[in-house]
């Protein structure tokens, strides 16, 4: 049978309805698996992240708090406290104990070392990451008081290095198990802390 032309004018119309109707049906479910697939693949990132924060906020950290603090050392912390936590936690400070040179409100993180000076020192004294090179303490030249900075030194186990170095040189750091008193279990306590040049 022989389509006239008008026929196959309203055939072909009729065809390209029907493509526009299908192919819009077609990205229509496209766009929408394509939003699910984001929606879905945007809320596990988002789970995950959340899931990485509880994590870290209830992840415990250790801080080294030493100088005008009332109980000196290694103090553990949970992940997010601050310097104020840390100072509380190791007894509250002594009256000579010069806080405006300290930043309570700083954030603490794993491994910091956070030093309490007294009144009128002098010095840079700063809450920082014990890696740092400058915060270290050089047991070859370093003076009574700033050996009482470390972890568990007192005046008379500081003096005992210094009367050590009279006669001997710290050529490595593990030289300090030499001085009295200090074993290995208090050298590994003091090892993060200290330099001898």
């Amino acid at each position: 049978m022989k389509l006239s032309n008008k026929e196959k004018l309203i055939v072909f119309l009729i065809m390209i309805v029907v493509l526009i109707f299908f192919g819009s049906k077609y990205i229509s479910i496209n766009n929408r698996a394509e939003n699910n697939f984001t929606e879905i693949t945007s809320n596990k990132i988002n789970s995950n992240l959340n899931e990485e924060l509880q994590i870290e906020e209830n992840k415990d950290i250790y801080v080294h708090i030493c100088g005008r603090v009332k109980n000196p050392g290694l103090i553990k912390l949970s992940s997010g406290s601050r310097v104020i936590d840390a100072v509380e936690l190791s007894g509250g400070i002594y009256e000579d104990a010069d806080l405006d040179r300290i930043n309570l409100a700083k954030k603490l993180k794993d491994e910091d070392r956070i030093y309490i000076p007294v009144i009128g020192e002098e010095g840079s004294i700063v809450s920082s990451d014990k890696s740092n090179d400058g915060d270290l303490i050089n047991i070859n030249t370093s003076s009574i008081d700033d050996l009482q900075k470390l972890p568990g030194i007192g005046p008379k186990m500081a003096e005992n290095i210094i009367e050590y170095r009279k006669n001997n040189s710290f050529d490595k750091i593990d030289d300090l198990k030499k001085v009295s008193g200090i074993g290995d279990k208090k050298y590994s306590e003091l090892e993060k802390f200290i330099c001898t040049n």
